[in-house]
C-alpha cells in the first residue's frame, strides 16, 4: 500500500479501536458484545498493518535521523512506544501473561486503555503533521482495496484461530476473581475517587424528580423495606468479573411514585460519579444494603449501591444518595 493510504488505515483502525472500547463499556452488556470481539479483530488488524508501515516508517526514519530531531519524529517514536505497549499488553491479556492483580497490583487492562487513547491521539496528531495529498488514493485504489481485504481476512482468520489458545475470560476479556465470597471480591473505585466516611445517622436516601411525592429515606427505612435478593455477575472493566448474592429493596418499589411521563432515572453518588438509566431498565435492579449475607464494606459502596445485571461495574453507583426521575 501506498505510504498515504498505509497512514489512513492506522488511524481508522486506532480510532475503531477507542470507540469499540469505549462504547461497549456505555452499552448493556448483550448490546455490545459484537463490539467486543469486533475490538480483538481490529487488534489483529492493527499488528498486520504495521507490517506494511514498517517498511515505509524504517527508510523514513534513517533519513531523518540524518537530518536532526524533528516534531514529526518525535511523536512517531512516541506512538511507536506507545503501540508496542498497548499491543503488548492486550496480546499479553489474551493469552493470561498479565491479568487484573498480577504481575503488579494495577491492572493491565486498565494500563492497555490509557496507552492506547494515547496511541490514538499521537496518531491523529502524526497524521495531521505527515498529512499527504499524493498520490492521489484513486490511482492505487484496485491495489490498496485488495490489499485492505485481504489484511482483513489475516485479521479475521488470526481472531478466531488465536481465540482457541486464549486465557479463559468472558467476552468482555473480564476474568475470574472470585464469586459468593462477600466482601472479599476485588475493589475498584471508579474515577480515582476516594472512599467517602458515612455517618449512617445522617446518610439519607433522596428520591426526586417527576414524582407524585419526592421522597426520602434513612438507612433504617431502606433497611425496613421488603428485602430482595438477587445473584448478580458483576463484570468491572479493570478485568475482573464475580458473582456475589446481594441484598437490598428493588429500585421499582423505591420509584413507584413516577409520574407516567417520566422516562429515566438518574441514580447519583455522594461523590459526585453518576449514570442515567431508562426507567424500565432500572425497575428490577436492587439498591443494595448486604452482599454475600453481610453489609456492604465501605469500598463495596456501603450503605447502599446500585446493582444492575447486565451493566459494566462502574454503572454500579457505590455510595448512592439520590435517585432523580425525569
Amino acid at each position: 500500500m501506498t505510504r498515504r493510504v498505509t497512514n489512513l488505515t492506522l488511524l481508522a483502525l486506532t480510532a475503531g479501536l477507542v470507540a469499540s472500547g469505549l462504547v461497549a463499556w456505555i452499552l448493556p452488556e448483550p448490546t455490545g458484545a459484537p463490539l467486543y470481539l469486533a475490538h480483538r479483530a481490529l487488534g489483529f488488524a492493527l499488528i498486520v498493518a504495521l507490517l506494511a508501515k514498517y517498511g515505509i516508517a524504517s527508510a523514513s526514519v534513517r533519513r531523518r535521523v540524518r537530518r536532526g530531531l524533528s516534531v514529526s519524529l518525535v511523536i512517531g517514536s512516541l506512538a511507536a512506544v506507545a503501540l508496542v505497549v498497548t499491543v503488548g499488553l492486550g496480546v499479553g491479556w489474551t493469552f493470561g501473561l498479565v491479568s487484573f492483580d498480577a504481575p503488579w497490583s494495577y491492572s493491565a487492562l486498565n494500563i492497555h486503555v490509557l496507552v492506547g487513547l494515547a496511541l490514538f491521539l499521537l496518531v491523529a496528531i502524526h497524521s495531521a503533521v505527515r498529512w499527504e495529498r499524493r498520490p492521489p488514493i484513486a490511482r492505487s485504489a484496485r491495489r490498496d482495496a485488495i490489499r485492505l481485504a485481504v489484511g482483513g481476512l489475516m485479521a479475521i482468520a488470526l481472531t478466531a484461530i488465536l481465540e482457541r489458545f486464549a486465557d479463559d475470560r468472558r467476552a468482555t476479556g473480564s476474568k475470574h476473581a472470585g464469586s459468593f465470597n462477600g466482601n472479599a471480591f476485588p475493589l475498584t473505585i471508579w474515577n480515582f475517587d476516594s472512599i467517602p466516611s458515612i455517618d449512617p445517622a445522617e446518610w439519607h436516601l433522596e428520591v426526586t424528580g417527576a414524582l407524585a411525592v419526592p421522597g426520602e429515606l434513612s438507612y433504617a427505612d431502606l433497611l425496613a423495606m421488603p428485602p430482595h435478593e438477587l445473584a448478580a455477575l458483576i463484570d468491572c472493566t479493570g478485568g475482573w468479573w464475580s458473582e456475589q448474592r446481594w441484598r437490598g429493596a428493588r429500585i421499582g418499589d423505591l420509584i413507584a411514585g413516577a409520574r407516567d411521563t417520566a422516562t429515566s432515572a438518574t441514580v447519583v453518588s455522594v461523590t459526585g460519579h453518576r449514570w442515567t438509566f431508562a426507567l424500565a431498565e432500572l425497575s428490577d435492579a436492587i439498591l443494595a444494603t448486604h452482599v454475600g449475607g453481610e453489609p456492604l464494606s465501605p469500598g463495596h459502596g456501603w450503605p447502599a449501591r446500585l446493582v444492575i445485571p447486565g451493566r459494566r461495574g462502574f454503572q454500579w453507583i457505590k455510595w448512592v444518595t439520590r435517585i432523580e426521575i425525569a
